[in-house]
């Protein structure tokens, strides 16, 4: 609804949001996910490498950053089919993290791991979390209010002119198990030269 009340509704819930002069659509402007249970960072790694070692593992995978979800979920060749796919709110559940650590149950030190790619990530997976941070993080993007677009992975690339500001605001969280896997093929090797200075 908009900000006008409904005859059934005396408040109005504000999420009904317009780019410029167009229709409106059901869209989050701030958007905030938190628990009443929340943890310190410390505590939640504890947590983690715990539940690690419980589960019998010598160790366990740490995503420290993810990529946009309708880029990273994409392969070249199937590109359209994807896009297609995304739009239509149908998501793979599968996402490419930007930084992705090996953390190892013994004594907690890590290695970053190259090429990993995270099957089957959907909402059911957050269905029951054994630990949520208190170290929230934001997201701000505009979301494109384009039909079919709205409340998708697609939603994420509103331009300036025609996108609604957005902000998603989450915590850390661990999660009971996931799937990692590899590149289809070699993935990129490191350069051999380091990177020259920007200034």
């Amino acid at each position: 609804m908009s900000r006008r009340p409904g005859p059934e509704s005396y408040a109005s819930n504000g999420h009904a949001r317009s780019a410029l002069l167009g229709d409106t659509h059901p869209l989050p402007s701030n958007l905030i996910f938190e628990s009443n249970a929340a943890e310190s960072p410390a505590d939640l790694k504890k947590k983690f490498l715990s539940l690690c070692k419980d589960d019998g593992h010598e160790w366990c995978i740490e995503v420290r950053r993810m990529d946009n979800p309708a880029i990273s979920a994409v392969h070249q060749e199937d590109f359209n089919e994807t896009i297609g796919a995304l739009a239509a709110g149908i998501s793979s559940g599968e996402r490419i993290p930007l930084l992705l650590y090996r953390v190892y149950v013994s004594d907690g030190h890590e290695e970053l791991v190259r090429g990993g790619i995270l099957n089957g990530l959907t909402l059911r997976s957050i269905r029951n979390l054994p630990g949520v941070g208190n170290d929230l993080t934001v997201f701000d993007f505009m979301e494109n209010p384009t039909q079919g677009f709205t409340g998708t992975a697609l939603g994420a690339f509103g331009s300036a002119q025609a996108g609604i500001p957005t902000s998603i605001v989450a915590p850390s969280i661990v999660l009971e198990e996931g799937e990692v896997r590899g590149f289809h093929g070699e993935p990129r090797r490191l350069p051999l030269v380091t990177q020259p200075p920007l200034n």
